[in-house]
């Protein structure tokens, strides 16, 4: 059987192995950082508190996470060959509106990092934070409930 190749499925292609690369650095450098977890919580890591905010409920410092989210992001961007930013960038929003806009109202080089970093915390980081799951995040969650 012979499978046809399109320019699409491989652009496609390299940007979801560059952001899934990128999202298993995000959430290692998180793994890592215990530096913020409060004493009384069963939650270990700063991922562990990223995860039960995104699937129970944001906390008063939410916004202090996605800010760091953002960041780490970021600075994986700035890792990246030129052909696999502009692989994701090609996934985002913002390249539909680039692609429909007339040729004499688009931008030369439309590629924009805050463009790839919406796409990528959105579409992968916080979507794996939304299934991710371990004892700790799950109790965390049980007393949630208990709690409404």
């Amino acid at each position: 059987m012979s499978e046809k190749l399109s320019e699409t499925a491989i652009v496609c292609a390299v940007a979801h192995e560059a952001a899934r690369r990128i999202t298993r650095k995000v959430i290692a450098f998180f793994q890592c950082r215990t530096d913020t977890v409060g004493e009384d919580s069963e939650l270990k890591t700063i991922w562990d508190e990223i995860c039960v905010q995104v699937q129970v409920q944001e906390y008063i410092y939410w916004d202090d996470y996605d800010v760091t989210v953002r960041d780490i992001v970021r600075g994986y961007i700035f890792e990246l060959p030129k052909h696999e930013r502009e692989a994701i960038w090609w996934q985002t929003d913002a390249r539909f509106d680039w692609d429909c806009a007339e040729p004499e109202d688009r931008d030369a080089y439309p590629v924009f990092d805050d463009d790839i970093v919406d796409y990528l915390v959105g579409k992968y980081v916080y979507a794996e934070a939304e299934r991710w799951s371990n004892a700790r995040i799950r109790a965390a969650f049980d007393r949630s409930i208990r709690m409404d």
